[in-house]
């Protein structure tokens, strides 16, 4: 099946709760009716909706569109992300309801912190979450592969975030961009009728240095743009998807690679633009950042350590790499909590020595690299006022 090459408004896309008939997987109907709350809050939220004019669904014949992404850990994300898959679902969800059946070899996040592949932790799995993306992915490792995951799961749109990796590690920008060539060409192998949106590599940020890591991805972006249109078919059109527009790095990743909510804003209006372009879906329209990572800190549970110490402990929180400690004390007026200085790397805590006679609350709110997340619920202590 080939996306006919033109642009579109969404009164094209298909209508809503077409059986998606997948082996039990859930149908889009019950998927976009999870979904329309979340999109909505986005839009009133973040900008990251379709316009209203763009975002109004009607009936359509055209015929659902399997899309597979290909991927690094950029696209793949871990444990406690939404992950930027979600943010397109959404916005297709609501702007094109029935029209794409996201299709690919997984559907999982990494763990960072076991750093093992399989982990289902999404903050919100309600989602097409299938994909063929892997932590640490390349061209490199991916253009011997592609035609035969293509047999195994047919596609009629590939959406490509590869070549960061084959910057760092192996190739120059043209060498890249020859690289993802062969990716176009091995993929056509499958089907000569797949429709490419190929997305621009993202820079990265070096703490250390204080510096972008990865500027030649900005080289490979311009030569990609120049030649990626000259790689079309009559069959097999190939557009670029600016994933770049907006990016920061110290400001939309979590680790300097790795997209926060607002990096997966970013990228996702970078795809999804570039499929209104081709008649999918409506326009992502702004994006305004300042978005907080969600994940919640454990309930916290105290016990006696000896004395007027007590030991605090926490469930994991999806993803975190650390912990940060918050007390107050509730025998006097100030209900302000006061931060414990030091991150906390495990899932305990032991307090100094408590005040007899009073009553002081913890709560927990998790870290991830430089991202923090939200406090937890705050367990109470309730110090005896004198010895046993």
């Amino acid at each position: 099946m080939n996306v006919a090459f033109r642009p579109s408004i969404v009164s094209d896309m298909t209508r809503l709760g077409r059986d998606r008939g997948n082996g039990g997987r859930p149908s889009a109907a019950w998927l976009t009716a999870l979904l329309l709350a979340a999109v909505a809050v986005a839009a009133a939220g973040c900008g990251g909706a379709a316009k209203a004019a763009d975002a109004q669904p009607t009936a359509s014949a055209q015929p659902r569109l399997r899309v597979m992404i290909f991927g690094d850990s950029t696209t793949q994300e871990t444990a406690g992300d939404y992950t930027w898959r979600y943010r397109l679902a959404a916005h297709l969800s609501f702007s094109a309801p029935g029209r794409v059946d996201f299709v690919g070899t997984r559907d999982d996040v990494h763990d960072n912190v076991s750093d093992t592949a399989g982990s289902h932790a999404y903050l919100n799995p309600v989602f097409d979450s299938q994909h063929s993306s892997v932590w640490g992915d390349s061209l490199y490792l991916e253009n011997p592969k592609v035609e035969s995951v293509l047999q195994k799961v047919p596609a009629d749109v590939a959406l490509v975030l590869l070549g960061g990796n084959d910057l760092e590690f192996r190739t120059n920008a043209p060498q890249t961009v020859v690289k993802i060539k062969q990716f176009v060409d091995n993929a056509r192998k499958a089907n000569p009728k797949l429709t490419f949106v190929l997305g621009h590599v993202l820079t990265r940020w070096n703490p250390d240095f204080n510096a972008i890591a990865l500027p030649q991805a900005v080289d490979y972006n311009k030569l990609l743009d120049q030649q990626a249109p000259g790689w079309s078919t009559p069959t097999s059109q190939v557009i670029t998807a600016p994933t770049d527009l907006g990016w920061d790095p110290r400001k939309d990743t979590w680790d300097g690679s790795h997209p926060n909510p607002n990096g997966e804003m970013v990228i996702a209006r970078g795809f999804a633009n570039a499929l209104h372009d081709l008649g999918i879906g409506g326009k992502f329209g702004a994006v305004f950042g300042n978005l907080t990572w969600p994940e919640k800190g454990g309930v916290p549970v105290a016990a006696p350590a000896g004395g007027t110490h007590y030991t605090v402990t926490w469930p994991a929180a999806p993803g975190a790499t650390a912990y940060l400690i918050e007390r107050r004390t509730g025998s006097t007026d100030d209900q302000t909590y006061v931060r414990w200085p030091a991150q906390i790397k495990g899932l305990t805590f032991t307090t100094e020595n408590l005040p007899r006679g009073s009553t002081v609350y913890y709560r927990v709110i998790p870290v991830k690299v430089w991202m923090t997340g939200q406090p937890g619920p705050a367990v109470e202590i309730n110090v005896p006022s004198s010895r046993a």
